[in-house]
């Protein structure tokens, strides 16, 4: 599905641009989006459960900046469809994944129906290298691709591999720039070295869904687009600060997601998962409400 074309390229500041690009949708078994038990039981609760969400977006981002053109995330690729891309053994991707793919809902062919070609995209920042977020890099050979240290350690360990990272389906050439986070802080999130000269776009750490995860922050004026990832799959359970039921480290999502509320809380702030219905609407809107 396509981005409807009012909201796809919102306007902030004069010379930049939103796009939200969702390739494709994915549901997940209730338990996912909030934990209702600790330990092993969360994976339990998500393994039984019976019922299904809705079918929830697979955004990414296209920022249109004065400095160029910078992707959050690349979005999910239609392989994962396909028989034998996920490992059969693995009863997580079997019994609590359902995905809605079509090639023309990646994000090339997306791209080029905006007026845009891959190629010409500068930068790509990924705040996980986790399925839903990886699966289109084959777009982006010329790019410079950021991934933060900890997110690569985690994603090529045997841990990550076995677990939802597919670095056998990445591209033969994917050699991403490692960054780490040591130029103070926002709030309460820790900050790298900006991604832009002029230091509107940055990168935060937001550890707790996987230990590497980030957040991308742009900040247009007083009001900061803070693209999450999956710091948290909705705006509610960021405001809640409930934990989702495959989060590395609970104990450290709730404790990011408080640092996020309390962000949001001092200064307008636009929240932009990967997984959020409201996200195209909410860039329209500039839509600062935490709830």
């Amino acid at each position: 599905m396509r981005p409807n074309p009012s909201q796809a390229g919102a306007k902030r500041s004069r010379m930049i641009r939103i796009h939200p690009i969702r390739t494709g949708s994915v549901q997940f078994r209730p338990a996912q989006i909030r934990a209702r038990t600790s330990g092993i039981g969360r994976w339990w609760r998500i393994l039984s459960d019976r019922e299904w969400t809705r079918e929830m977006p697979i955004y990414c981002f296209l920022i249109e900046h004065p400095e160029g053109l910078f992707m959050v995330d690349a979005g999910e690729t239609a392989r994962v469809t396909e028989p034998g891309f996920m490992p059969r053994w693995n009863p997580y991707v079997r019994r609590a994944l359902r995905y809605r793919i079509a090639p023309e809902d990646e994000v090339g062919p997306q791209l080029q129906r905006l007026g845009f070609d891959p190629g010409d995209v500068s930068t790509v920042v990924m705040t996980s290298l986790a399925l839903g977020h990886a699966g289109g890099l084959d777009y982006f050979r010329r790019a410079r691709i950021i991934v933060s240290a900890q997110e690569w350690a985690g994603a090529m360990s045997g841990v990550g591999r076995l677990a939802s990272y597919p670095p056998k389906h990445w591209p033969k050439w994917f050699t991403p720039r490692i960054v780490t986070f040591n130029a103070g802080q926002l709030g309460g999130l820790p900050r790298s070295q900006p991604i832009t000269g002029d230091g509107s776009l940055y990168m935060v750490r937001t550890p707790g869904h996987t230990p590497g995860h980030i957040a991308v922050v742009l900040e247009d004026g007083e009001t900061l687009y803070f693209f999450a990832g999956d710091a948290s799959y909705l705006r509610t359970t960021m405001a809640e600060a409930v934990p989702d039921g495959i989060a590395a480290s609970p104990t450290q999502q709730v404790k990011t997601l408080k640092a996020i509320r309390a962000l949001a809380q001092s200064r307008p702030l636009v929240y932009l998962p990967t997984h959020d219905p409201d996200v195209a609407s909410r860039i329209a809107a500039c839509d600062v409400s935490v709830d």
